[in-house]
């Protein structure tokens, strides 16, 4: 009997001596770290007005950019900002104004990517936008109308050709898209109108 209880007490020194071993080799080790699998960008880069087809020789466009994402060259184009959206002013506005956009639209990121929507907005709220050819037909086209009109009647519509949804890009790749915008009767004379585009996009996985 004596020999048991030494035997049991050798047994449960050799537990303990093997758990303060466990204790002092093992610990909890967390690493934490950074994975960066690239950018996912799509920005125009340029724009003009390709024509401004008027009868009184008094309405102006005036173009400019919002949300800049980066600079860098583009063949054929130097070094330009590459930006979120195009903004189109029209000043001075009256029925059957017509007025042709080119702008160009290029992959900025380091992942490529497919166009997911085009948005055409009036910030100011004056305007709302309906779609008559969803963008994924080259053209497609809508119409803007006074926000609160329950006839809708277009008041500015707007053809864009040349991008539409699920084209791809690369780095690098750029496209030229037009803009072709038509005055309708509703509009307010000698008033100004301001509409912005914006191009969305989506990772493509080959």
């Amino acid at each position: 009997m004596k020999k048991i209880g030494l035997l049991c007490l050798a047994l449960v020194l050799a537990l303990g001596t093997l758990g303060v071993g466990y204790a002092m080799w093992s610990d909890e080790v967390i690493i934490e770290g950074t994975v960066d699998t690239g950018t996912l960008r799509l920005g125009i880069f340029h724009a003009y007005v390709e024509r401004l087809e008027q009868d009184k020789d008094v309405a102006t466009v005036d173009l400019s950019f919002a949300g800049p994402i980066l600079e860098k060259e583009f063949a054929g184009f130097g070094t330009k900002m590459a930006y979120e959206k195009l903004v189109v002013a029209l000043n001075n506005t009256f029925p059957c104004l017509t007025v042709d956009i080119a702008f160009y639209l290029a992959c900025v990121g380091s992942i490529p990517v497919h166009i997911a929507g085009i948005n055409i907005t009036d910030p100011s709220g004056e305007l709302t936008w309906m779609w008559e050819k969803e963008p994924t037909f080259s053209p497609c086209y809508g119409y803007f109308y006074h926000t609160g009109d329950p006839d809708k009647e277009p008041v500015i519509t707007v053809t864009l050709g040349g991008l539409k949804i699920c084209d791809q890009y690369h780095w690098c790749d750029w496209d030229k898209a037009d803009l072709i915008i038509h005055v309708e009767q509703p509009a307010k004379q000698n008033h100004e109108y301001q509409f912005e585009v914006k191009v969305i996009g989506e990772q493509w996985a080959e």
